[in-house]
């Protein structure tokens, strides 16, 4: 095995326990605001919230750290194929997901650097604020829409993967393992697939009415679910999932295939010495 593929496995290994990390920390604090009815934090605000705590902006920053190293490998199974998607419709979709999960891991990863070194904390409705702009463009609608549309895929896309199971054929682990793993690994899938379908459809609404305040973020989504009938029972139900992808996640760190082909490994390795 090359140094680069070595250095590929454990990049891979240490970006899904990153992952993981952070979206069990996040289940955890959703499942909070539902237990007490307070305000529900997005993403960004699970950062911050672990950085609030003793040591935390270390922790931070390591956590950073494995954010980063999850976008490269992601850069890598999308612009090198990896994982043998190929080049016919539904394999590039699934390898301009993998792109696109690279750069939302990059701006995860920077805004953790920022909240660690305390340098902001950017602007409290990001969503509403691009989609304000893009709404002002010629054609700004239909970008938007797009938008929604290519978010709900993706969603669609975990619902799928759930239902399947295709995650099975990338983990190596026996079948009393699997036992268990199966049922996280199908929930959590489902969890935020839900999440990614939510902002998508209230982008597409956004799109409709023309008003930048109708988009919603990951916050603003769980403040809307919260404020429905049973809205606290379906917040938690929602954040139990959100903890069993963050374990998915985990579960990705130990036992997912993690390999690069002869040809791709060359490649590398040429890349390497120039």
């Amino acid at each position: 095995m090359s140094h680069v593929h070595s250095t590929l496995r454990w990049l891979a290994r240490l970006g899904y326990g990153a992952r993981g990390l952070v979206y069990l920390v996040f289940g955890a604090l959703v499942l909070r605001a539902a237990w007490h009815l307070s305000e529900a934090e997005d993403v960004h605000g699970t950062l911050r919230e672990i950085h609030d705590e003793p040591g935390g902006a270390m922790g931070l920053a390591a956590l950073a750290a494995g954010l980063l190293a999850y976008s490269i490998w992601r850069f890598v199974q999308s612009l090198l194929d990896v994982d043998g998607h190929g080049v016919k419709p539904r394999g590039l979709a699934v390898r301009i997901a993998l792109l696109v999960s690279a750069l939302m891991h990059v701006s995860l990863a920077w805004a953790a650097v920022r909240i660690a070194m305390e340098w902001g904390e950017g602007r409290s409705q990001p969503v509403q604020h691009a989609v304000s702009q893009i709404l002002s463009w010629p054609g700004g609608r239909a970008v938007v829409a797009v938008g929604g549309v290519v978010i709900i895929g993706a969603g669609v896309a975990h619902f799928v993967k759930a239902a399947t199971a295709g995650f099975r054929k990338w983990f190596d682990a026996s079948p009393g393992a699997m036992w268990w793993i199966d049922p996280v690994s199908r929930i959590g899938l489902t969890a935020r697939g839900l999440m990614f379908v939510g902002i998508g459809g209230f982008l597409i609404y956004a799109a409709i009415t023309l008003h930048s305040a109708d988009a919603k973020g990951v916050q603003g989504l769980l403040e809307w679910v919260q404020q429905r009938a049973y809205g606290r029972l379906l917040l938690g139900g929602w954040a139990i999932g959100m903890m069993l992808f963050g374990t998915y996640s985990l579960i990705e760190a130990f036992v997912r295939r993690v390999g690069l082909d002869a040809e791709t490994d060359a490649k590398l390795m040429e890349v390497g010495r120039t």
